[in-house]
């Protein structure tokens, strides 16, 4: 019987810090237990994520180097990370997949059938980590956040399924696999062969997958650097050590990594392995309902925090606690149940030091066929150092996401423009509230279909926004009273040739803000449907001009 429990832990690597939090504990569903940084290099992050403890077996870790160039997956790594799922759960992640615009294949079958077929979805994260979601009956077996916002219990991964080995000559590493650490054949599918410890359910299994003919790995963003197996305790470490040893494959000494003990050796094929301790765990240094909150440093560490906080880049969660129930209540095939508070999105924090944006925050609002990522280039030249909040539409026009739904080229969708305009409201309450913004410094900025949704924000809701940046806008409705907009102070950028807004719906609009009492600018361009660098320009100028030297 082997010593080895299954799967410990996955370390890969990664870029953006922030991107990588949104993916995992947003998108997938993972709980951040641990925000801590890289014990040989204390000015990274290593940041763990996984069920609601941290379980062994469930922990996916992350290094993430903020400009990293992009690794190549090839043989000699871990190539494929399998997360586990029920089978009734395929549906919900294949349309979660879809809606946030991931690519991806599948759902396909794999595996000897009956009871053991293996439902698989693959996909890859934002820098190309190949990743897998598997539905499969073992899954039950493994425990889950149920808390994750947007993903409900019977839908949440359940830990690791198993892991991918790419090796150009597997019968060496193969070996090792099963008379050094004691894992057994459990099938030969073609080119690659399973297998397990323990029960053979998920968070066992190890695929080896022999690639004769590809190229070498090399290592980068969207690589595994390590895969870490389980080990209930210390002396049964040091008794596999010595295995590992004694066939001549030169194990490092015992490693305190403060939540777990570790040994590293690289098998014969050259993928880094790992022996993993189960205790002590993630709580020892927080308390579970604060695991993944503050920052943690390992002792050697501690007389330098200040210095090393002000070289991490700051990253929040992608769905606060604070906000994980408050659209638990929305219904609709488009809505996102308590997923990022009603809207995927992202939000950037201010610059520490940023006094020119003045508490500012802007609320950026993305064309036809744009995403929350869309308008962050134009939001950082209008202000820089301003705080961003960038909800994607949630109406798919023939797959282009909108805020709201239009009949035909310039004939919107009246009923559902005022409903999508309430929950967008709904929404920059929620997040001012969360992201403890300051309500009377929220500025949207939108193109097209997002100006005009700002637009009917400005109509609908008077004094939920400080002022409005509104490029290639239309009337999106004639309201039947105007509001009251004094002291809300907006931005007209228009093209004289624009096809698709045409001039007089620019003039007609800045006619009925101006009436409502509003102070409106209007710039020209002789262009078209388009944001030319004059064009922001000058909406840089009048911004810092008009609305944050008015808060100081």
């Amino acid at each position: 019987m082997s010593d080895i429990l299954g799967i410990h832990h996955v370390t890969a690597i990664a870029s953006d810090p922030q991107r990588n939090v949104d993916f995992y504990a947003g998108l997938l569903g993972l709980r951040l237990v641990k925000r801590t940084v890289n014990f040989d290099d204390p000015q990274t992050y290593h940041l763990y994520y996984g069920d609601e403890v941290g379980t062994p077996g469930s922990i996916m870790t992350f290094f993430p180097w903020p400009g990293a160039r992009r690794g190549r997956i090839g043989a000699g790594q871990v190539a494929v990370t399998s997360f586990a799922v029920l089978p009734g759960a395929i549906g919900f992640w294949v349309e979660r997949l879809v809606r946030h615009g991931i690519d991806h294949k599948g759902p396909t079958q794999r595996g000897p059938g009956g009871a053991d077929v293996e439902q698989v979805i693959a996909f890859a994260d934002p820098d190309g980590l190949l990743l897998e979601i598997v539905g499969h009956p073992s899954a039950e077996g493994r425990p889950a956040w149920a808390d994750a916002p947007g993903v409900q219990r019977e839908y949440a991964i359940h830990g690791f399924h198993s892991v991918t080995l790419w090796l150009g000559d597997s019968t060496r590493s193969e070996r090792v696999l099963t008379d050094t650490l004691g894992f057994r054949p459990v099938r030969d599918d073609e080119s690659t062969r399973r297998y397990a410890t323990g029960d053979n359910g998920s968070g066992t299994l190890v695929d080896v997958r022999t690639v004769g003919g590809f190229t070498g790995g090399v290592g980068g963003a969207g690589t595994v650097h390590h895969v870490a197996f389980r080990v209930p305790n210390d002396a049964t470490q040091l008794a596999v050590r010595g295995t590992v040893e004694g066939a001549g494959l030169h194990p490092t000494p015992v490693i305190d990594r403060n939540y777990f003990h570790s040994v590293y050796f690289r098998e014969p094929g050259g993928v880094l392995f790992e022996l993993a301790t189960d205790p002590p765990g993630f709580t020892i240094d927080e308390p579970i309902e604060r695991l993944g909150e503050q920052l943690k440093l390992p002792p050697q560490y501690e007389s330098h925090r200040a210095e090393i906080e002000a070289i991490l880049p700051p990253i929040h969660l992608a769905v606060p606690a604070a906000a994980a129930t408050f659209f638990a209540s929305t219904t609709g095939p488009e809505d996102v149940s308590g997923d990022a508070l009603g809207f995927v999105h992202r939000y950037v924090p201010p610059n520490a030091g940023a006094e020119l944006a003045g508490g500012t925050t802007l609320l950026l609002l993305h064309g036809t066929g744009g995403d929350e990522d869309d308008l962050l280039p134009v939001g950082r030249e209008l202000l820089p150092g301003a705080g961003m909040l960038s909800p994607r539409g949630k109406v798919l026009e023939r797959g282009a996401p909108r805020f709201f739904r239009r009949l035909a080229e310039g004939v919107f969708d009246q009923e559902d423009l005022a409903r999508r305009t309430e929950e967008l409201a709904t929404f920059i309450e929620a997040a001012a509230r969360t992201y403890q913004l300051e309500r009377d410094g929220i500025v949207a900025v939108g193109f097209s279909n997002g100006a005009n949704i700002a637009a009917s924000l400005l109509f609908r809701r008077p004094g939920l926004l400080r002022g409005a940046v509104l490029f290639s806008p239309m009337v999106p409705f004639e309201p039947e009273a105007l509001p009251r907009l004094d002291g809300t102070s907006v931005f007209i950028g228009a093209g004289r040739a624009d096809p698709i807004a045409p001039p007089i719906h620019a003039e007609r609009l800045a006619a009925l803000l101006r009436d409502a009492g509003a102070d409106v600018m209007q710039h020209w361009e002789e262009g078209g449907h388009t944001l030319s660098r004059t064009e922001l320009a000058a909406a840089h100028e009048w911004i810092a001009r008009c609305l944050t030297t008015a808060r100081r």
